[in-house]
């Protein structure tokens, strides 16, 4: 994978996000976690689209393997929401895959 490609999986996964909080009622106290977990996923991704990688080393591809994985792994279970309490466990795990990618390959976080 390169780092485009990256930055476009953790797009489309705030986008995920942002399908589900939309659902939320408003004074929901999930909706309050997942937006907070939604904000710290995007200054994740504007760290990975402000610096510059070197996208094919073994390690980057390794990392990005990693999380490539959780991604899969998680797949569409975000718009479950009868099960908010997955829901906010699977965002939470790609947050922590995308925070693993970024101390792997050098980022600052």
């Amino acid at each position: 994978m390169t780092q485009l490609e990256i930055i476009r999986m953790i797009g489309d996964f705030l986008t995920e996000i942002d399908v589900v909080v939309g659902s939320l009622v408003p004074g929901d106290p999930d909706l309050t976690t997942l937006q907070d977990l939604r904000r710290l996923l995007d200054a994740r991704q504007l760290i990975l689209s402000r610096q510059v990688f070197e996208d094919n080393t073994a390690r980057f591809q390794s990392a990005a393997a990693e999380l490539k994985a959780v991604n899969d792994q998680i797949g569409n279970t975000l718009r479950k929401i009868d099960n908010m309490a997955a829901v906010i466990q699977n965002v939470t795990g790609f947050l922590n895959g995308v925070t693993r990618f970024l101390t792997v390959v050098g980022g600052v976080i």
